[in-house]
């Protein structure tokens, strides 16, 4: 069997151990080499896989797939990004799902005890991947003040500046101003708080737009 590298194999690996029942070991777990044997002594499971340099994948070798103990599984190879990568689907569909919900989801379906503390990285980790971190989100601010500036050939836009100039919207506007606010849900929570205008041809204009911890009277 062949695989694109040796994390794919040990995800591998790991499900087989899950739904098998057997406690498996890494006698040598490297870049280039992987070493798997039971942990019970008189076990003779067996599997050894080496990187392919001129194939560019990760093989097996040699495996005797026999087991001659019992079930006895410890949930040694299940950590959060395994669970993760079981759940993300429904991570992502179940935005309510809470971390006890996980557990118990995890336990019914596979019959392992895992902690609370692993379903809460797995549900931080899955949403990091769908939704990206915080700080990938602010980063992405410039590319956004850029990406303005590029479909509106003469605005302004200025990041970190708390007072912007009168621009030449205001000599086409209406005279009316609209303000309201939203609360945000995630990981960034808050109020966004916008206020907007319309120029001319009645399109929406935003004049400004904050997010703020709470809407009160000096925010």
């Amino acid at each position: 069997m062949r695989f694109q590298n040796p994390k794919q194999i040990k995800s591998m690996l790991c499900n087989c151990a899950v739904k098998n029942g057997y406690q498996l070991w890494f006698e040598k777990n490297y870049s280039k080499r992987l070493l798997v044997l039971c942990c019970k002594g008189d076990c003779t499971f067996r599997l050894y896989a080496s990187w392919m340099s001129i194939e560019h994948n990760f093989q097996i070798k040699s495996l005797k797939s026999e087991h001659q103990c019992a079930r006895n599984y410890k949930p040694g190879f299940v950590n959060y990004r395994w669970i993760d990568s079981h759940y993300t689907k429904e991570i992502l569909h179940k935005q309510k799902l809470t971390i006890r919900q996980l557990r118990l989801e995890v336990i019914k379906k596979f019959g392992i005890e895992v902690s609370i503390s692993q379903c809460r990285r797995a549900k931080q980790y899955a949403m990091n991947i769908i939704e990206g971190t915080l700080i990938e989100h602010y980063a992405k601010l410039w590319s956004y003040g850029e990406e303005i500036r590029r479909s509106n050939p003469g605005l302004t836009v200025n990041m970190d500046v708390l007072t912007i100039p009168d621009g030449r919207w205001l000599e086409g506007r209406k005279k009316m101003i609209g303000i309201d606010g939203c609360f945000l849900k995630g990981y960034a929570t808050g109020e966004l708080l916008c206020a907007m205008g319309k120029d001319a041809r009645d399109q929406i204009y935003p004049i400004a737009w904050a997010v703020v911890c709470v809407e009160n009277k000096e925010n």
